[in-house]
């Protein structure tokens, strides 16, 4: 057996193998494309309406401190989002604690709740194979191994597209669909072929990307061969009851950071400031009424799933100029190339397009899975046909 054949029956029996798998994770990751501006959507036409015309939102200050009144675990964060209507978000850590209106100050309903319950277990099906929106490790290496099984077939697949002569007629009988087939194995083969090579690349990435879901040594393994060392803010300084009398309200300070950054879309910061980040959590509380020279600021300036847009302002609370900025390019290069690896799986580093492209892709793989089955199918029936029709002769 010759290395051509070696490796058309290795993608073969591990295609078999894995199809199911691969096929699951595809079409769910289809419906996934949009999740983020689904999810948005989804949240926006629960935004609450102001009653008249003339119906104006709480000041800042009055809202600041209704979230202040809410018990968090954690300096309380809250997030702001450049929409008139868009409710204030009391955050204790990662978890969401309340979204406040803008005009009275009253607690919402989580905005979206259905489509985010949704889109929360489909993800989870996608990473898990779970039906409840629940981890599973068993579906987790299910899933893994899937992936793995999947890139061995995009590099073989790469290898059997290979002509067996280099010439321009075999590479464009690759490249091109005909329209005209002889029968369906000939359709199948065609586009397996030709869509399997065009999607090759960006099925590579989104394969390769999942692996660091499924698995923790490639983060590992990457974390150990890059630098973890990035440049970080100063911390601030506490000061004097007098000079805190002379620093520039919230409200005034925010002003100074959307001014400084127009494309802003959201923007997260502390309702206290920690002075030192080796205190216990538990003391976080206890600072959040020492006056503090400076403020931080979180900005994301993109989509939500592009961190290149994303940067941490320190702003002087008396002047509001901005003392430093933490850019994406300031991270460590294995914080960067984590943050890609997220945003890659998904197309979002490259906004709509590049969800679309990775959608697309998605949809394809179905199409791979199944013109693969159907060949291997008719390879299996044409398989057993030659062995009944083959004479058994008496020694």
């Amino acid at each position: 057996m010759n290395i051509r054949k070696t490796f058309f029956w290795l993608h073969l029996i591990l295609g078999c193998s894995a199809a199911i798998f691969i096929f699951l994770m595809s079409i769910t990751g289809v419906a996934l494309t949009y999740e983020r501006q689904m999810i948005k959507a989804a949240e926006r036409t629960d935004y609450p309406i102001a009653t008249t015309s003339s119906t104006q939102v709480l000041p800042l200050s009055e809202l600041l401190i209704i979230a202040k009144g809410y018990p968090t675990k954690k300096i309380a964060e809250i997030v702001i989002e450049n929409q008139p209507n868009a409710p204030i978000i009391v955050k204790d850590g990662r978890k969401k604690v309340a979204y406040l209106n803008p005009y009275t100050g009253a607690e919402l309903a989580v905005p979206g709740q259905d489509t985010k319950t949704f889109f929360s277990k489909l993800r989870a099906f996608h990473r898990w194979l779970t039906f409840d929106g629940k981890f599973s490790e068993t579906g987790r290496w299910v899933n893994g191994s899937a992936n793995i099984i999947f890139l061995v077939l995009i590099l073989s697949g790469l290898y059997l597209w290979l002509p067996k002569r280099f010439n321009s007629r075999a590479f464009k009988q690759r490249l091109t669909l005909s329209g005209n087939y002889p029968n369906k194995s000939a359709r199948n083969y065609q586009w397996h072929n030709v869509f399997g090579v065009y999607m090759a690349p960006v099925l590579f990435v989104l394969v390769v990307t999942a692996l660091f879901f499924s698995f923790k040594w490639p983060g590992n393994t990457l974390k150990n061969l890059v630098s973890t060392e990035s440049f970080s803010l100063e911390k601030p300084v506490q000061v004097s009851a007098q000079q805190a009398l002379l620093q520039l309200p919230v409200e005034q300070q925010l002003l100074k950071v959307k001014a400084r950054y127009p494309q802003w879309q959201t923007i997260q910061f502390s309702l206290g400031t920690s002075l030192d980040s080796s205190l216990d959590s538990s003391l976080d509380n206890l600072l959040e009424n020492i006056p503090t020279n400076n403020k931080v600021y979180q900005v994301d300036q993109g989509n939500g799933g592009e961190p290149q847009k994303r940067l941490k302002v320190l702003l002087n609370k008396t002047t509001g100029d901005v003392v430093q900025e933490q850019k994406f390019e300031h991270l460590s290069t294995y914080s960067k190339l984590r943050s890609y690896i997220r945003f890659l799986h998904t197309g979002e580093i490259f906004g709509p397009f590049g969800q679309t492209l990775a959608g697309l892709a998605s949809l394809l793989a179905c199409l791979l899975v199944y013109t693969g089955a159907m060949l291997s199918w008719r390879r299996w029936r044409d398989s057993r046909k030659v062995k009944v029709n083959t004479p058994v002769y008496a020694t």
